[in-house]
């Protein structure tokens, strides 16, 4: 089971997703984002502790940092931007529907993806953030190493804003 790093409400205190969402709704974008990028970012091990202090109400110093300042909004708005790609469907035994408020208009393509689009660039902003301070501040659990299965930044190169493929 994934720890999810977010308290129940905050993804919906902090985007323009509403309050009387389900959780069980939107908790798989948090676990899926947590899973695809967070992770990969992060590494195995500082991922892994970062959880296990998270669960323990025991993140301090560096890490209690790492987690609100970087860490929480990134994953506050990439989590709404996957949310965002699926939210408005149901899937059940009857097959996949999409929901309809007698009192309200569905929002057409264009407008979900302008929304997505938003949530996206926030949460690479966020990352940027979160990856700079990672190279800033030396965390022991935040090294390339062969204990890692994902690790951090292995096969990118930064230069500037631009992310290219590490050719070594």
């Amino acid at each position: 089971m994934t720890t999810i790093l977010l308290k129940e409400d905050e993804l919906t205190k902090n985007t323009p997703l509403g309050g009387n969402i389900d959780v069980d709704k939107y908790v798989v974008a948090i676990a899926d984002f947590q899973r695809i990028r967070v992770e990969e970012v992060l590494g195995e091990t500082l991922y892994n502790k970062i959880c296990e202090d998270f669960e323990n109400d025991d993140l301090t110093g560096d890490y209690l940092k790492l987690y609100e300042d970087y860490l929480k909004p990134y994953i506050i708005h990439g989590s709404a931007m996957e949310y965002l790609l699926y939210g408005a469907y149901q899937i059940n035994n009857g097959g996949i529907s999409k929901h309809n408020p007698a009192d309200s208009t569905a929002v057409d393509k264009v407008e979900v993806d302008y929304l997505v689009q938003n949530q996206r660039l926030k949460m690479e902003m966020y990352e940027s953030r979160l990856e700079r301070w990672l190279c800033k501040f030396h965390l022991p659990e935040y090294v390339a190493n062969s204990n890692n299965i994902v690790n951090p930044l292995k096969s990118k190169m930064i230069c500037g804003k631009w992310y290219l493929d590490n050719p070594y």
